[in-house]
C-alpha cells in the first residue's frame, strides 16, 4: 500500500512562478518505477545569483489592494502561534484553519506584486497540524522582515 504525504509544501517564488515540491511521493513514485531524477539544485532558500534587491514597488497595488494587504497581515500576524527564525528569514505558524490558508494565499498574491525580492512557502499539513508561511529571501530580506513586520 502507498504511503500518502502528510504535508504538502507549496513554494510560491516570486519572481520564477509556482513550484510545487512532494517529497515523500516523488521518493515513492522513484521507488515503484525504479527511475530516479536527477537531485535539484538549490532549493526555496537558497541564495540565487540573481536575487533582486530590496525594493518595494509602492505603485504595484491599487489604494484596495494596499488596504487588503494591511488587513491581512494584522490578521494574519496576530494569530502566530510561533515564529521560527530561519537563515534567510522567518517562518510563521498559524492555526491549521481553512480561513487561515484562504488569507495566507491571498496576502501572497498581493505581497508579491509590491515586495518581489521575497520568496514564500506555504506548509500545509493534516488538519490539525499549524500551516506554516516562510517568507526569504537574499542578503537583507531577513533585517527587512525583522523591522518591517516586526518578526523577532
Amino acid at each position: 500500500m502507498r504511503k500518502w504525504i502528510s504535508t504538502l509544501r507549496i513554494a510560491l517564488v516570486a519572481t520564477a512562478g509556482i513550484t510545487l515540491m512532494l517529497p515523500a511521493s516523488t521518493s515513492a513514485q522513484q521507488k515503484q518505477t525504479g527511475k530516479e531524477r536527477p537531485a535539484q539544485k538549490g532549493t526555496p532558500e537558497s541564495k540565487t545569483m540573481t536575487d533582486p534587491p530590496i525594493a518595494c514597488n509602492l505603485f504595484g497595488l491599487t489604494a484596495a489592494e494596499r488596504l487588503r494587504q494591511q488587513e491581512l497581515h494584522k490578521q494574519l500576524f496576530s494569530r502566530a502561534e510561533n515564529i521560527r527564525e530561519l537563515s534567510n528569514g522567518y517562518a510563521v505558524g498559524l492555526p491549521g484553519t481553512k480561513e487561515n490558508i484562504l488569507a495566507v494565499a491571498e496576502f501572497i498574491s498581493l505581497e508579491r506584486v509590491c515586495c518581489s525580492f521575497f520568496r514564500f512557502e506555504l506548509e500545509v499539513g493534516r488538519q490539525e497540524e499549524p500551516v506554516w508561511l516562510s517568507i526569504t529571501g537574499g542578503e537583507g530580506v531577513k533585517e527587512f522582515l525583522k523591522t518591517q513586520f516586526k518578526l523577532k
